[in-house]
């Protein structure tokens, strides 16, 4: 898991030159921009990318519904986040989350028999991840992020605050492998909700 971390600290360093209002180390997803997504897309930079994909996983979580519960599908996602690519091509003066609205969550392509369910995962499962698989397993963190951020209704992404979350999650799954990973997240993140 501290592979994972050190590899989701650099690429997180980048969601913080989105351009927004907040401070370095916070993004208000809410003000972020569908050019943004576009100039991050097509700059061609990795970093960008895999910033700009975090961010759209990060939506995803918070826009889950609780029908949805904690599956994820890789490939409905990529349909959906193709669907907010074009949308935001077509208006690129909307803000990313509202063009994600339409396109996440209730509005969601289906989920296909590839989804996971993460509260299958256990943390066992999280810190063996291969080294080649560690940029989804950190989607999937993003994920968890953006999913207990809106139990809270708070639309900032916190650099600082998700790393230190990992690292909590990392040292809470060492302890506990047969803990599930999305369990885990609770007992972290959602206890951090709880304290707001």
């Amino acid at each position: 898991m501290q592979r994972l971390l050190a590899t989701m600290a650099v690429g997180l360093a980048m969601i913080t030159s989105l351009g927004t209002p907040a401070s370095a180390d916070k993004v208000d997803v809410s003000a972020v921009s569908c050019s943004q997504l576009i100039e991050s897309i097509s700059s061609g930079t990795e970093n960008d990318k895999s910033g700009m994909g975090g961010i759209l996983y990060w939506i995803a979580g918070y826009t889950n519904t609780e029908e949805q519960g904690s599956v994820v599908d890789f490939d409905a996602l990529g349909k959906d986040f193709d669907k907010i690519l074009a949308a935001c091509k077509a208006q690129p003066k909307l803000g990313l989350l509202t063009v994600s609205n339409r396109h996440l969550g209730a509005n969601g392509t289906e989920h296909g028999a590839e989804a996971i369910d993460l509260a299958t995962m256990t943390c066992k499962g999280a810190i063996s991840t291969p080294k080649s698989d560690e940029e989804g397993l950190g989607f999937i963190l993003m994920w968890i992020a953006g999913y207990h951020a809106s139990d809270a209704e708070n639309k900032i992404f916190d650099t600082d605050e998700f790393v230190a979350d990992m690292e909590k999650i990392g040292e809470y799954c060492g302890n506990n492998p047969t803990i599930g990973l999305l369990t885990a997240s609770e007992e972290i993140i959602g206890k951090d909700d709880d304290s707001e």
